[in-house]
């Protein structure tokens, strides 16, 4: 057989560095094809104006300045996800359970909140839940790296897998804890003590 005729279809080859300005050129022309694709799909599925309905998303992020907070909280959060994870990937160890690693350490620190808001000093409260919540989410993602030297499992599907446990457990406790009892709602974490609270930053309680 003709070994032109066995050549692929497709050929996908590394491309070279581009300068800057084109590299910032494909970002800015993605980003303008996508708000005007999604403009289309919105016009044409819901009879909105499109405008509008950017406009609405804008106003629920940034709108106020008690959203812009919350933004600023939501934005650090991911942040340090991002840098926590980063060292497996250099490793090329593809661990996509953030987000059930973040669940378990919150878990562990909002369990020491609840059980030991009144037999630790506050001090000694925050201490011992930083170290509670790293050790929790550092068990949380051993668990898979040792299936992964010891079975060599799947760490994309393993780690996407213990979020939806995380998830399940933080559930039930999210039920155990409610207040009142069977809300599924926990509230403000020793509201009245602020026992395990961080010092007020920019006058906002932390």
């Amino acid at each position: 057989m003709n070994k032109q005729n066995n050549a692929p279809l497709f050929h996908i080859v590394k491309r070279g560095a581009l300068p800057w300005y084109q590299a910032w050129g494909i970002r800015a022309a993605a980003i303008v094809l996508a708000l005007l694709f999604c403009a289309l799909v919105t016009s044409l599925t819901t009879g909105e104006n499109p405008l509008q309905v950017y406009s609405t998303m804008i106003y629920g992020a940034v709108g106020t300045p008690r959203k812009i907070w919350i933004l600023g909280q939501n934005i650090a959060l991911l942040l340090c996800v991002s840098l926590a994870v980063t060292p497996a990937f250099r490793m090329r160890f593809w661990n996509i359970g953030g987000e059930g690693q973040v669940l378990a350490g919150a878990l562990a620190a909002a369990a020491c909140m609840i059980c030991l808001s009144d037999k630790l000093p506050k001090g000694a409260l925050i201490a011992v839940m930083a170290i509670s919540s790293i050790a929790a989410g550092a068990i949380w993602g051993l668990i898979p790296a040792i299936f992964k030297a010891k079975w060599n499992t799947n760490e994309t599907l393993f780690t996407l897998m213990m979020n939806y446990i995380a998830m399940c457990i933080v559930s039930y406790f999210s039920y155990e804890w409610s207040v009142p009892k069977g809300s599924g709602h926990i509230g403000v974490i020793n509201d009245t003590t602020e026992a395990g609270w961080l010092p007020a930053i920019g006058g906002k309680a932390s």
